[in-house]
């Protein structure tokens, strides 16, 4: 269970997230599913992805970093946004303090990744796709919002 230490005494998160934030988790990850399966079809047919505003799309989808044991990024990219919407779905309807502790977790753990995938395209491939900085964008936004979740957790305790 999470706690919040707060004058050497350690207090179980009791709080609830708002709907609002909820709603808009679910809407970005609408957004980061589709832009994610886009992708996954791209490359399971093999087709060219139009890059607009960079040039690099084809380069980074046909990287050896695309891939991770195997999977595409892209299919645990629809994965990871599929996960996230149900995650704040389950939580807009149980209000379950376990669910919203995942969704935190969850979305810090998609920022990291795509901090890390946006290192890989400049500093390894030297090219950039802008249907992953939209998910990095994405990922960026749910983060925010899971600070914001995580704050209104432990804000109702003190």
């Amino acid at each position: 269970m999470f706690t919040y230490k707060t004058k050497n005494i350690l207090r179980p998160l009791t709080g609830q997230a708002p709907n609002i934030i909820l709603w808009s988790i679910v809407v970005l990850a609408l957004i980061g599913f589709a832009d994610s399966a886009f992708l996954f079809a791209k490359r399971v047919s093999g087709t060219p992805i139009p890059c607009f505003i960079t040039s690099g799309c084809d380069t980074v989808s046909k990287s050896p970093y695309s891939v991770l044991f195997g999977v595409p990024l892209s299919l645990l990219g629809v994965i990871f946004y599929l996960a996230i919407g149900f995650l704040a779905l389950l939580y807009l309807d149980t209000k379950n303090l376990l669910v919203a502790k995942l969704l935190v977790l969850a979305t810090t753990l998609g920022f990291l990744s795509s901090a890390y995938f946006l290192y890989i395209q400049k500093f390894k491939i030297g090219a950039f796709c802008i249907y992953c900085i939209v998910s990095a964008i994405v990922s960026t936004l749910l983060f925010a919002l899971g600070v914001i979740i995580w704050r209104k957790l432990i804000t109702k305790i003190t």
